[in-house]
């Protein structure tokens, strides 16, 4: 599990990057309706609220054997997974770049929930 983490870490810096400049160039050069743009926009920075706790919480989890971290990572994985379904089908504009970068995290959040997951039933089973 960790080792999905640690390159999740790596990936995410490389998404938000490649999303922030992809949204500069939208908001530049297609015809947002009023505040949508900026809406949109805002979810990136929620998203470097969210990504670095779910991330900590699921790496704690992991390296002490605790449930309660790994059910938090959990619940944030829900909002992240959903910011990437958003942003493939959601937004107003959608690009190429859009669809890749969001699968590639997809993959990861869903990968790394599932052994959270995994993690967290092996625990309760070892501690009851």
């Amino acid at each position: 599990m960790e080792i999905f983490l640690y390159f999740g870490k790596l990936w995410d810096v490389a998404f938000w990057v490649l999303s922030f400049l992809v949204m500069c160039w939208k908001g530049y050069n297609l015809p947002y309706p009023d505040d949508t743009y900026e809406a949109e926009f805002a979810l990136l920075f929620v998203y470097l609220l969210i990504e670095p706790a779910r991330l900590f919480l699921g790496s704690k989890g992991n390296k002490t054997l605790t449930q309660g971290p790994l059910y938090a990572s959990l619940a944030l994985a829900a909002y992240v997974v959903f910011m990437h379904v958003y942003y493939v089908a959601g937004q107003t504009f959608i690009t190429r770049c859009d669809y890749a970068v969001n699968a590639i995290s997809l993959a990861f959040v869903c990968a790394q929930s599932a052994l959270a997951l995994v993690q967290a039933v092996e625990v309760s089973r070892t501690l009851g």
